[in-house]
């Protein structure tokens, strides 16, 4: 489960020429890593193992055949992501409600309500545990599917929590909307309720770049330090973990731990896109010097499995998407001048749906475009629905990349009968602007010896410094600035006697540091060398804006 919820803490739940794995975080970070907000820095729903069941497992649960029943949903779901917004579908007639229970391995399972938007379908399900919360940290249902009276499988995604009031694990499972308006037999199936316990090892060295140092355990022997970058707040820690099981893609949630006389953190936790069979991670250590870290006491921590019940649970039920369908709300949107200049982009249409309220993003400018005049990503985005105001989020719907729909999506805090009645404001702030201009920025460079030299450059109000030197074949530029509203480059270029180069790619995350150092694998020259930022963001704050929905 690459990033687990943790028991009654909420952990987050998903070019130029070369791979740009910047602007893929970039990108991730707009539309999937800002779809929750929580306390751990990678958001991402626990991943589903896809595990063969004997059938002799299958027939030893009780199933049973689902019918409607009205008793009202009493358990405390609002705690759980979405939550609010399936029950006030359900409160008022939007979807079904059940009271379905089996019991495998002295466990019963609830399935208590369906709930589709014609993209989504969401269940609730409850579940009888029997671990006291102190026993345990995060807990999943390691095999979770949904088929149709076909027999297609499809995956269900979601989590577990603890429900202090009624002692029960929650969750919310969601799965692709096949239904769309029509009525058709599902059956749910879930296999194996694992806990999971945190496991601290101390560690007996402060490894550096390069250096290896054993874990002592099986399941990730050990850690490679590949880098301990020191930038003008923080400290990126980036290292492989190697692990036993190839395909293991950080299930466990490995990390470091660092302990100072100031206390112990995690950092702001990024797991990167592979390099080979271990998993790659960075972190990021806020006011942490390289000095501070040489001093520190350094542990290593995972998920360590604590108690598995290999049950399964299998619910039949009938599903009718008629009424959700009845229930969507949908109107034009208009977008002004002043909105479209800041933002970057325009709305087209407002849609609400038993589960969600959400703004589309209508963004026809050209990529070139969109990298001179900056791509707006938002951190704080709300809306005020009639005399409340709720979180939300940028995110994309739709299974096929090339059919991706942006858009700004809302839990809704409650449902209204009649939703043409109902004001709306969105308001949009914490604008973070990505840039990339290969018509301008360019700075000439001196030809780069063993020695350090140093090349200042003004880029928009900032100043950004650029450190370059040949290290072997290679040339290596080191990129900071010291404004603070400065985030940071991503990916520089260089033009070499007219030609233009990209540097080696290296993964970075939303959290990456200020501070980035790229290489230019065997590098030569003859006459001229420039260089360009490439992309590069910085806050701005003129950009926040605010629009009238409805």
């Amino acid at each position: 489960m690459s990033r687990f919820y943790k028991n009654g803490l909420q952990g987050k739940v998903q070019d130029p020429p070369h791979p740009n794995y910047n602007q893929m975080w970039t990108d991730i970070e707009r539309e999937v890593a800002m779809r929750r907000s929580g306390a751990l820095q990678v958001t991402s729903t626990p991943r589903t193992k896809r595990k063969f069941i004997p059938a002799a497992i299958v027939f030893s649960c009780f199933m049973v055949v689902a019918v409607p029943v009205f008793a009202g949903v009493t358990l405390n779901w609002d705690s759980l992501y979405g939550g609010r917004s399936v029950t006030n579908a359900l409160n008022n007639g939007v979807g079904q409600r059940y009271n379905l229970d089996v019991s495998s391995k002295d466990i019963t399972m609830s399935l208590k309500g369906v709930v589709t938007d014609g993209e989504r379908m969401k269940m609730l399900v409850s579940i009888d545990s029997d671990m006291k919360p102190g026993d345990y940290d995060a807990v999943e249902l390691e095999h979770m599917v949904i088929k149709d009276e076909a027999g297609k499988e499809e995956p269900v995604n979601g989590y577990l929590n603890y429900d202090e009031s009624s002692g029960k694990l929650l969750g919310i499972y969601e799965t692709k909307d096949n239904l769309q308006q029509g009525k058709k037999t599902y059956t749910l199936e879930a296999g194996s309720l694992v806990y999971y316990k945190d496991k601290d090892i101390p560690l007996n060295q402060i490894p550096k770049a390069g250096e290896t140092v054993s874990t002592g355990e099986a399941r990730y022997p050990s850690i490679r330090i590949k880098s301990v970058t020191e930038s003008k707040s923080s400290l990126a820690v980036r290292y492989n973990v190697s692990a036993a099981d190839s395909n293991d893609q950080g299930h466990g949630d490995p990390h470091l731990i660092v302990k100072t006389g100031s206390g112990s953190s995690r950092g702001m936790l990024t797991q990167l896109p592979p390099e080979d069979k271990d998993v790659l991670i960075e972190q990021v250590f806020s006011n942490l010097t390289a000095e501070a870290w040489g001093n520190a006491e350094l542990h290593f921590n995972y998920m360590k499995e604590a108690k598995r019940i290999p049950g399964t649970w299998s619910f039949h039920f009938k599903a009718d998407g008629k009424k959700a369908g009845e229930a969507v709300y949908s109107q034009p949107l208009q977008s002004s001048d002043e909105f479209q200049q800041k933002a970057g982009m325009s709305l087209n249409q407002l849609t609400v749906t038993p589960l969600e309220i959400i703004a589309s993003i209508q963004d026809d400018m050209p990529m070139k475009e969109h990298n001179k005049n900056g791509d707006v990503m938002y951190k704080d985005i709300r809306l005020i629905v009639g005399d409340q105001e709720i979180s939300g989020s940028y995110t994309i719907k739709g299974d096929d990349p090339k059919k991706y729909q942006h858009v700004f999506a809302f839990e809704s805090p409650e449902w209204y009968k009649d939703w043409s009645k109902v004001p709306m404001k969105m308001i949009l702030k914490d604008a973070v602007v990505t840039k990339r201009d290969k018509s301008a920025n360019w700075l000439v460079l001196n030809k780069p010896t063993a020695k350090k030299q140093t090349a200042e450059m003004k880029l928009e109000s900032f100043g950004v410094h650029f450190d370059y030197y040949m290290d072997g074949n290679d040339l290596v530029v080191e990129s900071e600035s010291d404004s603070k509203g400065f985030k940071g480059i991503s990916q520089s270029m260089l033009r070499v006697d007219g030609q233009d180069l990209y540097p080696e790619y290296t993964p970075r995350g939303p959290s990456a540091p200020s501070k980035n150092i790229e290489r230019y694998p065997n590098f030569k020259m003859n006459q001229t060398l420039e260089i360009n930022p490439g992309f590069y963001s910085y806050y701005d704050s003129s950009r926040d804006t605010e629009i009238t929905l409805h």
